[in-house]
């Protein structure tokens, strides 16, 4: 992993994010103050890995901006995504908790950024600030039921309603659209779209050209248009409904 200090004028709002909000809750200023000055902000380009499955679990990672994809490698080389995080998502933690080794990777999708804190130090703030100790069981518990619900769905669901909810997760909104929001995946290559879902590259030709004949999508060179959030909302309900 290649780690780049931002300047102060870079760093952050790390306090903003919900869940560090949880971790911090009822903590002093200097409390508070005491944890951050034991976290670097680092950056990634697109495309990076932040972490890969089977390394020690030996830092604690806060994203505080852009996507990331959690994946993980089957021994036949084939890869499945358990869900896409968002800025605010803690990864890592209940492995630094535990010290076990990590059971998934973690790629960035775009341009990010995260708080990174060892474990070492992450374990002496819970020895020195009783009430961080508590706030981060209260959010253990919470990551547990949200990992339930995010990547639950993505490994039972068939590669079809995969599919349409990687494109959703993936998408951002066309610029200067008209209040029925268009969103587009951009620089993305079948091949990527594929090992995301867990699926053949041909596979994934022939769904997109399904999705596109059914209206819920529209496709060109590098970039897939979702036209109808709606109506891929309803495909997807109606699949996992068969």
């Amino acid at each position: 992993m290649r780690m780049q200090t931002l300047p102060d004028a870079q760093v952050p709002a790390r306090t903003l994010s919900p869940k560090w909000n949880i971790a911090t809750e009822g903590l002093s200023a200097a409390q508070r103050q005491t944890i951050l000055d034991r976290m670097e902000v680092v950056s990634f380009e697109p495309k990076e890995i932040l972490f890969d499955q089977d390394e020690p679990s030996d830092t604690l990672l806060l994203v505080t901006e852009g996507r990331i994809r959690l994946f993980q490698t089957l021994e036949n080389g084939e890869q499945f995504t358990f869900g896409i995080c968002l800025p605010g998502t803690i990864l890592g933690l209940a492995a630094t908790v535990t010290g076990q080794s990590r059971i998934l990777s973690a790629e960035s999708l775009e341009s990010a950024t995260a708080s990174i804190m060892t474990r070492t130090d992450f374990l002496h703030c819970l020895v020195e600030i009783p009430p961080f100790h508590w706030n981060i069981t209260r959010l253990l518990a919470i990551l547990s039921i949200e990992s339930i619900e995010r990547s639950g769905p993505m490994v039972l669901d068939r590669a079809s309603v995969r599919l349409g909810t990687v494109l959703k997760s993936l998408a951002r909104p066309e610029p200067g659209d008209t209040p029925q929001q268009c969103l587009s995946v951009v620089d993305l290559t079948q091949q990527e779209l594929a090992r995301m879902i867990g699926v053949s590259r041909s596979w994934v030709a022939i769904a997109l050209s399904e999705f596109e004949r059914l209206g819920l999508i529209s496709k060109s060179r590098g970039k897939i248009v979702i036209r109808n959030t709606k109506r891929l909302d309803d495909f997807i309900a109606e699949q996992r409904n068969h």
